[in-house]
C-alpha cells in the first residue's frame, strides 16, 4: 500500500494485514510515508486494527530494525536471500518468502527452511511466491500451487504470486494457507505508477474471506494487501 486512503478502503472491507514495501521498486514508500499508510490503516478499524506487515529485500537487520521502530511495524516479511543469522537479529516476527524455481521439490523447500525453523525464533510463517530469476515479488506470476498445498501441510505457510479476485478463492481451496498475499492483482490495469483499484480490493478480500470460512477453521488472520 502506498496511500493513506487505499490502506483504509482494505481495512474497511476486511483486509487484516496491509503491506508496505520497503524494498527498491515503483512500490517502495519511505519510512514517513509508511507511517501515515499505518496510522490510516489502523484508524480504519480501530476496534480490530490489521497488522502492519514491512516488505524488505536484502537489508541488513540494522536497517529493518529501524524502519520497524519508526514505523511501527507489526510483523516483517524478508522478500530476498537473507540469511538465518539476519532474521535471528530481526525484533519484530518475520515471514520469509520463498520463490522456489519450476520443478522445485517439497523436500527442497523443507531443506531450505530448516535452518530458518532451527532459530530460537523462527519465521512465523514461509512465503510462497511465484518465481521470477531477478524479481522479488510483485511480478504477478503464479506460484506454484500442488507445492504450496504439500507445504500447507508441513509448515505455516502464506500464499502469493499471480492471486486476482477471481482466482484467490480456487486458491485457498487447494492451497489451505494461512493467509493469502496480494499485490499485482488488485492494481488499475496499465497505470502508469502501481495503484490499488478499490474494486478489485473488495472483491478479492470478500472472495478470500468466503473460501476461508468455507476450508474453516478460518484463521485469525485471513489476507493482505500491500
Amino acid at each position: 500500500m502506498r496511500r493513506p486512503e487505499d490502506a483504509a478502503h482494505a481495512v474497511r472491507a476486511g483486509a487484516d494485514l496491509i503491506g508496505l514495501i520497503f524494498a527498491p521498486g515503483r512500490r517502495r514508500v519511505t519510512a514517513e510515508e509508511g507511517r501515515r499508510v499505518a496510522d490510516a490503516a489502523r484508524s480504519a478499524r480501530p476496534d480490530s486494527p490489521p497488522l502492519i506487515v514491512g516488505v524488505f529485500v536484502d537489508g541488513s537487520a540494522g536497517e529493518v530494525n529501524e524502519v520497524a521502530a519508526a514505523v511501527g511495524l507489526d510483523l516483517v516479511q524478508l522478500n530476498g536471500d537473507e540469511p538465518p543469522e539476519t532474521v535471528a537479529a530481526v525484533t519484530v516476527p518475520v515471514i520469509k518468502a520463498l520463490r522456489p524455481p519450476p520443478g522445485t521439490t517439497v523436500e527442497a523447500v523443507l531443506k531450505t527452511v530448516a535452518p530458518y525453523a532451527a532459530l530460537q525464533r523462527p519465521p512465523v510463517a514461509y512465503l510462497i511466491d511465484g518465481y521470477d530469476p531477478v524479481a522479488h515479488g510483485g511480478t504477478g506470476h503464479r506460484a506454484d500451487w500442488d507445492l504450496a498445498a504439500s507445504l500447507a501441510a508441513r509448515i505455516p505457510l502464506v500464499l502469493a504470486g499471480g492471486l486476482t479476485p477471481e482466482n484467490v478463492s480456487g486458491a485457498i481451496t487447494r492451497v489451505h494457507p494461512l493467509a493469502v498475499d496480494v499485490s499485482s492483482g488488485t492494481e488499475i490495469d496499465g497505470a502508469r505508477d502501481p495503484t490499488k483499484d478499490p474494486a478489485k480490493v473488495t472483491a478479492f478480500i470478500g472472495a478470500a474471506w468466503t473460501a476461508f470460512v468455507s476450508v474453516a477453521p478460518a484463521p485469525a488472520r485471513p489476507g493482505g494487501d500491500a
